[in-house]
């Protein structure tokens, strides 16, 4: 079996991290999206892989080369437009004369996960998981073995059962995409409706690992799952009068000043410089060259390479993007948050602020739970911002 991973996607909901790359590539615990995926099926011994890559398509390549040191035999092919997942499978059309194994590049998944699969798919195959959510993806209805509707985001409950867009196909399947393309369908999904309708797909529920990181605030859960597998390495400076307490990895290069507090499970990148009296609560991580000032406090946040924080401010359940810049006393702190995004409004239970790569935000700076602001955005210090900011925007 060849597994076909597709990763050509901006990843649009992901837009304040996606300036630069792609929505695969944004860092969870220090380690790209994609990255989990190639990991989950080295773990069941599916080393021949195919990548479908379109937008920034260099970073994913330079980062995975041909696979070598990640244990996989990695070749690319490249979707030019994107039009569709059906369409993206067409790409890798002849990488495989065998059944092939497809799946998104933009879930954290667990070889767990993909063993329950493939030790019970048989033919044309969908993974399914339960959710607390299922309107918010394709929601499966079950008949004995086999999937007898998919319905997508549904608005009354049919059933806790989703699709995980892992898939198992026949070769033929590219005949399948090609023709339904030629309709102008260009969705996987419309190639599983066809297929349900002669009765020919089977379900298989798993309770594996399987984590959608579709908007911002996922990535936040996201990263928190991903640091419960956490393994503990200790580097750096650490100096006098640091406390550590539960699972902590701490980069090469970083420096943790005196009185600095940190609770784990918690991953700090390469050559950091966290303190003095900065505290760094459960499920943060900090990417490479990460400042952060003294008496700073952290809890449940994403901060990606390069951003500095400065002194005295407070982050919650926020995610902070690469190369942001926050002069001291700058608050963001969780609450219930209602998100605009794509035209529809989402309620999340406890948000901080999300600032996209390349923000500057002035001493001062406060951001109402659920704040987003995309890439490059100028705030002012002292101002109180809620709601959205676009691309290269200024809050006075």
């Amino acid at each position: 079996m060849n597994a076909i991973i597709l990763a050509a996607g901006e990843g649009a909901r992901m837009g304040p991290f996606t300036a630069s790359e792609p929505k695969v590539m944004i860092p969870v615990a220090n380690r790209p999206i994609l990255e989990y995926v190639v990991s989950a099926l080295v773990g069941v011994n599916l080393r021949d892989i195919t990548m479908v890559v379109g937008y920034r398509r260099e970073r994913i390549m330079n980062h995975f080369a041909d696979g070598k040191a990640f244990g996989a035999h990695i070749k690319y092919v490249t979707q030019a437009k994107q039009l569709g997942t059906a369409h993206a499978l067409l790409a890798a059309r002849g990488s495989s004369p065998e059944e092939v194994l497809v799946l998104p590049g933009d879930n954290i998944i667990d070889a767990g996960l993909l063993s329950d699969f493939l030790g019970r798919h048989e033919g044309t195959s969908v993974l399914l998981t339960e959710s607390d959510e299922p309107e918010r993806y394709g929601v499966a209805e079950v008949r004995g073995p086999n999937l007898v509707r998919l319905v997508e985001k549904p608005k009354q409950r049919i059933s806790n059962l989703v699709s995980t867009g892992i898939l198992a196909f026949p070769p033929s399947v590219f005949e399948e995409a090609a023709a339904l393309g030629e309709t102008g369908s260009h969705d996987l999904t419309d190639v599983l409706h066809e297929l349900v309708q002669r009765g020919a797909v089977k379900a298989v529920l798993s309770g594996g690992t399987w984590i959608d990181a579709a908007y911002p605030w996922d990535l936040l859960k996201a990263n928190a799952a991903a640091l419960a597998g956490l393994h503990e390495v200790k580097a750096g400076t650490i100096e006098k009068g640091v406390t550590i307490r539960g699972k902590v990895g701490i980069g090469e290069g970083t420096v943790l000043r005196s009185g600095t507090y940190i609770q784990g499970p918690c991953i700090i990148g390469e050559g950091c410089d966290i303190g003095p009296s900065a505290v760094l609560l459960p499920a943060t991580s900090l990417g490479k060259d990460v400042r952060v000032g003294a008496f700073t406090v952290i809890e449940n946040s994403l901060v990606m390479d390069s951003a500095v924080l400065g002194h005295h401010s407070l982050l919650q359940s926020s995610v902070v993007g690469e190369g942001v810049r926050g002069a001291g006393n700058l608050t963001a702190a969780a609450g219930r948050a209602s998100v605009e995004m794509e035209g529809e409004w989402h309620t999340v239970a406890n948000l901080g602020g999300m600032i996209g790569e390349d923000a500057e935000l002035g001493a001062g700076a406060v951001l109402e739970p659920g704040t987003l602001l995309e890439s490059r955005v100028r705030v002012a210090a002292g101002a109180r911002v809620r709601g959205r900011v676009p691309a290269g925007g200024m809050v006075m």
